[in-house]
């Protein structure tokens, strides 16, 4: 399908309603009939900005996770640092809790490799041993979506466990009063920088040859 030649609505604008339909929605509403309906457009004007859905669906993954940047903000500790990223990153993911799915279809980092490229930099510069960089961020992002989507799935479980589970129902009453789940997630996230600083500076070790049999 042809573009047409004058934009009748801007790229940000279009993002914007996907992220909307999406967020209330779901990602499973959004469609390029929808989107235009959202819009008072014809579907054929988003094909200005966009080659397609998917497309339209990484462009809002993007838009949502704008704010979650804090490079430039590197006079305190690296570790400071690090983890501030990873909490912005991870309370845009829990406003968007659907966007991780968008996300994890590619290499995460493909999502913003401007970024990731500059907080390589970043890391390198303030002393992080460079085999030690990509396993800090892989943890930490696997990390960081595990927990996403898990507290996504657990705050839409709303059933009552009655008297079947007590031991568990008195658990999840305990914590809720006492737990706060960023809490636990930081100190988490701060052990784990450690473990992915050690375990970035093991060399692997070569596999043993197998003695042939006789």
């Amino acid at each position: 399908m042809g573009r047409p030649k004058v934009p009748l609505i801007s790229k940000h604008t279009t993002l914007e309603a996907a992220l909307r339909i999406i967020d209330e929605e779901g990602i499973e509403e959004l469609s390029i009939r929808r989107l235009a309906r959202e819009l008072d457009v014809n579907g054929a004007s988003l094909y200005h900005h966009f080659r397609n859905k998917d497309e339209i669906l990484l462009g809002a993954a993007r838009l949502a996770l704008e704010d979650a940047r804090l490079l430039g903000s590197t006079d305190v500790d690296w570790r400071e640092w690090f983890i501030g990223q990873a909490r912005l990153y991870r309370r845009a993911l829990l406003d968007h809790p659907a966007l991780v799915t968008i996300i994890l279809k590619q290499h995460p980092h493909r999502i913003a490799l401007e970024f990731y490229d500059e907080a390589v930099r970043v890391l390198r510069e303030n002393g992080v041993p460079t085999p030690s960089i990509i396993p800090l961020i892989e943890m930490m992002e696997s990390f960081t979506f595990g927990s996403v989507l898990y507290m996504a799935a657990a705050r839409n479980d709303d059933d009552d466990l009655g008297e079947s589970y007590k031991a568990l129902a008195e658990a999840r009453r305990r914590a809720a009063g006492h737990v706060d789940d960023e809490q636990v997630w930081e100190a988490a996230a701060r052990a784990m920088v450690d473990a992915a600083l050690e375990v970035g500076t093991r060399r692997i070790r070569p596999a043993r040859k197998r003695a042939k049999s006789s």
